[in-house]
């Protein structure tokens, strides 16, 4: 003798698994699923822990017959951040996504009760290398991504120095 909007808290109070896309949508999972089953329908992704997530460390994948724990939110990454490590812009890039994916979920309206809702605490440290933002045609910004530097190591060929 309830309504249907009655076994929505029910859902939320089990716990669902969050996992949100490269594009920032946000799928939400009742039911177990394993990592191998996000990544079979997402070939060239893999499933990251967003608890695992810190700013000079590597990203590390989850392996694909790990079930996806419920209460927790995933990410769904290209494979090139793949062991990559995590920049300060990537992390506010990913934080930023979350927060608009958790205000316009139907499941749960936090964005009402939070509207500054954030997923990742951080401290406030002005970054080490300067963030371009450019302004985009739908006045969105977008934030260009600079990746951790790389030697070039190249070979040095010794010469002895010639006498005259």
């Amino acid at each position: 003798m309830g309504n249907a909007a009655s076994c929505a808290p029910s859902i939320i109070s089990s716990g669902a698994v969050k996992v949100l896309f490269p594009d920032g949508n946000m799928e939400i999972y009742t039911k177990p699923v394993k990592a191998a089953d996000l990544m079979l329908e997402n070939p060239g992704q893999f499933v990251c822990d967003s608890s695992t997530l810190k700013v000079g460390y590597r990203i590390h994948a989850l392996t694909a017959d790990e079930v996806l724990e419920r209460r927790q939110l995933y990410f769904l990454l290209p494979m090139e951040l793949l062991y990559s490590v995590l920049t300060h812009e990537e992390l506010s890039s990913f934080t930023c996504k979350a927060t608009k994916a958790l205000k316009h979920a139907t499941l749960n309206n936090l964005g009402k009760i939070f509207p500054e809702f954030c997923i990742f605490p951080f401290e406030a440290k002005t970054p080490e290398n300067p963030v371009m933002i450019t302004k985009t045609a739908d006045s969105g910004e977008r934030f260009s991504k600079q990746r951790s530097w790389k030697p070039a190591l190249e070979t040095i060929l010794e010469t002895t120095p010639s006498r005259q």
